[in-house]
């Protein structure tokens, strides 16, 4: 893919999609205020097809018209022992168990579940064959609770992120790196203010997932932008490319490189920085440009706010 710069807004076009979006900030909450965990005796009603509402304790199951056929019981339960917390998360409110669950529910039911702040976390199913809760997709968010549409009923939770994170990614890392595509060397430096950053999550096997991005500023009024997607693992000294995108000038058109083959060899890893040399070759239309970097970057730990997800015309929404 070739496009031409033009001037601010085109930069800021060029780089739309590989920069993460921003936390959408909570509003208030728009079904129901969170009206607290006590005496949540579990709850039932005789829904028909003209729909209904079921509350329970700031969980709350829509029923939409036409869902079901005939008469059907619904119910919400509060668990008083949930299943195991996705990863790296703490639940944010109690878990409820919404019934049947054997039913299928079209157009789809709303599930709502309330939380008690507004940190960052998300949306959790319970999948048994996964061993406890996953994280999904809430379609809507608020400071007090998420919801979502499904077919099936099933356990639901919120959940948060366990610890204290930064609001966002601007001036966390720090390190320097050098690359070299295409036969032209560039510097970045992560100290230096703007869209630079060098962050980590950790992930279920120990290991982390490295984001590392840079841009430069170069002196020809145009400017060179660099992704690390890496997986390290400190523990062992190994690890892998997830991926590398390479957005810069080459023969005076922009061109967006991305991953083709690649190797890294890791430095010393013993203090938590990242030291790695990556040879690659990135590849963007029918061109293939060589890469080599090397990278020298203290990390800190960020995690993306979940994206929100609902389907393209669900029940009771414009």
């Amino acid at each position: 893919m070739t496009v031409s710069p033009t001037g601010p807004r085109g930069r800021a076009a060029l780089l739309l999609g590989l920069m993460a979006a921003s936390t959408p900030a909570p509003a208030e909450d728009p079904i129901v205020m969170f009206d607290g965990f006590d005496g949540c005796d579990p709850v039932t009603a005789s829904i028909g097809p003209e729909g209904g509402v079921l509350r329970l304790c700031g969980a709350q199951l829509t029923i939409p018209a036409g869902s079901v056929a005939a008469p059907t019981t619904f119910g919400i339960e509060r668990l008083t022992t949930a299943p195991e917390a996705p990863f790296d998360m703490e639940p944010a409110g109690p878990a409820f168990r919404f019934t049947p669950g054997a039913v299928t529910l079209d157009p789809p039911a709303i599930v709502r579940v309330p939380r008690e702040d507004g940190r960052r976390g998300g949306l959790a199913q319970e999948v048994p064959w996964e061993g406890g809760f996953v994280l999904i997709e809430a379609c809507d968010q608020s400071a007090g609770g998420l919801q979502q549409y499904f077919g099936q009923l099933g356990t639901f939770g919120a959940f948060r992120f366990v610890g204290p994170l930064p609001d966002s990614t601007q001036g966390l890392g720090d390190g320097t790196l050098s690359a070299v595509a295409d036969g032209v060397q560039t510097h970045y430096d992560i100290d230096t203010p703007g869209n630079n950053y060098a962050v980590y999550q950790d992930s279920p096997d120990g290991s982390r997932q490295v984001l590392v991005t840079a841009m430069n500023d170069l002196p020809n009024g145009g400017f060179e932008y660099l992704r690390l997607d890496l997986a390290v693992n400190a523990a062992t000294g190994q690890g892998s490319i997830i991926q590398i995108s390479l957005l810069g000038p080459v023969n005076g058109s922009y061109i967006l490189g991305l991953l083709g083959q690649a190797s890294i060899t890791f430095g010393d890893l013993s203090d938590g920085r990242i030291r790695a040399d990556i040879e690659a070759s990135l590849v963007s239309g029918p061109q293939t440009i060589p890469f080599h970097a090397q990278i020298d970057v203290g990390v800190e730990r960020y995690i993306f706010p979940p994206s929100l997800s609902c389907p393209e015309m669900p029940p009771g929404r414009p």
